[in-house]
């Protein structure tokens, strides 16, 4: 990064002098206006001038005051409203120099509106501001389905959209496999309803003891009554719940609800551990990794807990810490209003809480000693050479995927990760020439048998130049795509690729299989390998298959773009092959040139207004099929 001017420096000390003295928010910004840091501070004059002078000696500091063009300020009237400001800020800009979570949209949370006639769990990935009731977070699509899963055999209540809800005339066969109550029919009440709402919550909210006492009063009820099946769902319900409290353990003989927070640094990644405790007891421990440290870990805590705990999160009455926030007192008023209750946040010395804090704290240094740090890539590739008994380290990866709607405007693309990490200058395109229709498996080979003619015609002229030999082939798809990408190597005398298959588990999702992850089909293998959903290897295969499908289709969009465009031309009175050329060029797509109007049309080369009026009237007239994006 280039040094700071003496200039540059000179102008942001004469606009930090500018800024207030009182407690506020301020906004570090670069030439172009985009905001590059968001701080809080009592004095904010004060604090942004620490920046300036050199006074601030974290590691970002620098390169955030070189990249800096301007700094803002917005006054507040209390550190309280410094964080809440603070928090909305972050959000909007996503700052580049503020710590975030790794791909922290990816937490889902169940949803729930007891509100509603008839509540229904949903996962979401963010918590809204909308009096709902959010419980989480899991830190993977798998677990998260589990526990919707368990929730909708244990507790009858409608999996039904809303449309489905006020068009049935009579129940669906849940309802006769007793996991739901059918209020789509009125065959239960909303007060019984209301009541498995309750209790789901109970049990999503770690309070299972009180919903085991709910549970044997209301099963001995109905066996008094002779409602004996009904008796023995709820059996079979406290089972349920009991195994789930017998795998956790006792941590606080008080049964108190409690957080604890640990956070570990190293270089500049960290993980935050939380270690949530409800009832007494203790539940998993959720690592968030986070990178781009730019702050001491008071502030960070500070700033983590302000966003963690939003309206509609479960927040409990004490959290433990590791250290102590930045401020503090401002911090427990903000997450008092938003409990509806006191919250005292405290960083125990000695004792029982404190083990909790250490126990936190370990699990953090885990987390990242296992999935963080600057070799997390190397990893992958060493567990993906491993899985899939690879001759080396699959350093250069390629994989192919096609796309064509029905058989029309076939494409496919090539996308390369190099070291675990996309390469987009290396990726491919291809129009397919010779297939006709939707056959994938002839589509991939030929391109397969483009890609390598052409490795083998630079390997003989000893030219590389991105052409070299992958050290791993991907294809998108099962036993019938790896086979036409074997034969293809194999004509073409090409015996060192090592080639493997990734299929998704469409068939096992259909017969109900909720948690079965992508397959990775080997050539030589009579069954595919099934890795767990957590798996560096598998998640890596599964960002370069998802990039390959992005690629392959927005190529085709393109591609089926221009062609859409090119047929309307050809039916424009006036329009040869020149003045196509230039309406091409000028507007890219069909929609953008119906969407232009006869002024737009006669600012292209070749075309006056007499014309462009004629064109614009044959384009209003024109049929519009497959104009639809993908």
């Amino acid at each position: 990064m280039a040094a700071m001017t003496t200039d540059q420096l000179a102008g942001l000390e004469a606009r930090a002098a500018t800024l207030p003295r009182g407690p506020g928010v301020y906004l570090f910004k670069d030439e172009r206006g985009h905001v590059l840091y968001v701080g809080k501070a009592k004095d904010v004059r004060a604090r942004v001038r620490q920046y300036l002078a050199g006074h601030d000696e974290r590691f970002m500091v620098r390169f955030l005051v070189q990249a800096a063009a301007d700094v803002d300020a917005v006054v507040v009237r209390s550190e309280k409203e410094a964080l809440i400001l603070e928090n909305t800020l972050i959000k909007k800009h996503r700052p580049r120099y503020n710590a975030k979570l790794v791909d922290d949209s990816a937490f889902l949370h169940l949803r729930i509106d007891p509100r509603q006639p008839w509540p229904q769990y949903t996962v979401v990935r963010e918590i809204q501001e909308d009096g709902a009731k959010y419980f989480g977070p899991y830190h993977s699509a798998s677990r998260a389905r589990a526990t919707l899963s368990f929730l909708e055999r244990r507790f009858p209540l409608r999996t039904c959209s809303d449309a489905e809800l006020r068009t049935r005339k009579r129940p669906c066969l849940l309802h006769q496999m007793g996991r739901c109550l059918a209020p789509c029919v009125d065959l239960c009440t909303t007060e019984a309803y209301a009541e498995e709402v309750e209790q789901s919550m109970l049990f999503l909210g770690g309070r299972s003891r009180e919903l085991l006492q709910r549970l044997e009063r209301r099963m001995l009820a109905h066996a008094e009554a002779e409602r004996y099946e009904q008796a023995a769902r709820d059996r079979d319900l406290m089972r349920a719940v009991q195994a789930s409290i017998e795998r956790q353990a006792v941590v606080d003989q008080k049964l108190g609800d409690r957080d604890v927070w640990a956070v570990h640094i190293q270089g500049e990644q960290g993980v935050m551990g939380l270690l949530p405790v409800r009832k007494g007891m203790m539940q998993e421990v959720i690592p968030l990794p986070f990178e781009e440290v730019e702050s001491d870990e008071g502030e960070l805590l500070s700033s983590f807990l302000n966003r963690w705990y939003q309206e509609g999160q479960t927040i409990p009455p004490e959290i433990l810490l590791s250290t102590t926030p930045a401020d503090l007192p401002a911090l427990e008023e903000l997450l008092g209003e938003r409990r509806g209750g006191a919250v005292k946040l405290s960083v125990p010395v000695k004792g029982d809480k404190r083990r909790l804090v250490e126990l936190a704290l370990g699990n953090a240094r885990l987390a990242l000693s296992r999935d963080g740090g600057v070799n997390r890539n190397l990893r992958a590739l060493e567990d993906l050479q491993e899985v899939c008994r690879l001759p080396r380290l699959p350093r250069r990866i390629e994989c192919f995927d096609n796309s064509n709607i029905q058989g029309t405007d076939p494409v496919a693309a090539m996308v390369v990760f190099i070291d675990g990490r996309p390469e987009p200058a290396e990726y491919r395109r291809y129009r397919v020439k010779t297939v006709q229709g939707a056959d994938d498996f002839a589509t991939m080979r030929e391109i397969l048998d483009r890609r390598f003619r052409r490795a083998l015609q630079a390997e003989t002229q000893e030219d590389r130049r991105g052409w070299g030999r992958p050290d791993l082939l991907v294809v998108d798809g099962g036993k019938g795509q790896v086979s036409a990408a074997r034969a293809v190597l194999v004509d073409l005398g090409i015996h060192d690729v090592p080639l493997i298959g990734l299929s998704k588990p469409r068939t096992e999702h259909a017969r109900g299989d909720r948690e079965a992850t992508d397959k990775i089909v080997l050539p030589d293998a009579k069954e595919p390998l099934r890795l767990h959903h957590n798996r560096a290897a598998l998640n890596l295969l599964q960002a370069i298959r998802d990039e390959t499908h992005a690629t392959a289709v927005g190529y085709h969009r393109k591609v089926r773009n221009r062609r859409q465009l090119t047929s309307v031309l050809d039916t424009l009175p006036g329009v040869g092959e020149a003045r196509r050329k230039a309406l091409l060029t000028h507007f890219g797509s069909t929609r953008a040139l119906r969407a232009a109007t006869e002024e737009q049309i006669a600012q292209v080369d070749g075309f006056g207004p007499k014309l462009a009026a004629r064109v614009a009237a044959a384009l209003a007239e024109a049929p519009r099929e497959g104009e639809v994006e993908l």
